[in-house]
């Protein structure tokens, strides 16, 4: 589907299954929505969609804030960590919304980026198949 330009993809988190292979490599936007998953599946995701490439990425959910504070210290460890691990060159943006309608509705009409040109939105579900008020 795509809406506003952008192919939507809906792509829906299980440890059983290889999702990371569905996931674009460049000019795309995550919406990760999270309803407080353990931190180690977090941390494993995270690290996945910064290592693909994300100019974006829009948590939503019950967590939101808390999976974007995640996200941040990511991000700050790359910058600064002696490893060199793996960052893109433009800097990836991030931002929480606890109200599932309202971060959708951003990541595809209003969220863009000065570097990157978004043509991907991948709506990363992690909930575990609880009912999103969709």
């Amino acid at each position: 589907m795509t809406i506003n330009d952008r192919e939507i993809i809906l792509i829906t988190y299980s440890t059983e299954k290889n999702w990371i292979a569905d996931i674009p490599k460049n000019n795309w936007l995550c919406v990760l929505v999270d309803n407080d998953r353990t931190r180690n599946y977090m941390d494993e995701v995270i690290s996945k969609i910064i290592n693909n490439d994300v100019c974006w990425i829009c948590c939503v959910g019950e967590s939101s804030e808390k999976t974007n504070d995640l996200i941040e210290n990511e991000i700050q460890f790359r910058r600064v960590d002696i490893d060199n691990l793996h960052l893109p060159k433009h800097n990836i943006m991030t931002t929480s919304y606890q109200d599932f309608k309202e971060g959708i509705w951003f990541a595809i009409f209003a969220a863009n980026h000065e570097h990157v040109d978004i043509n991907k939105v991948v709506i990363l579900d992690m909930t575990d198949e609880q009912q999103i008020a969709w």
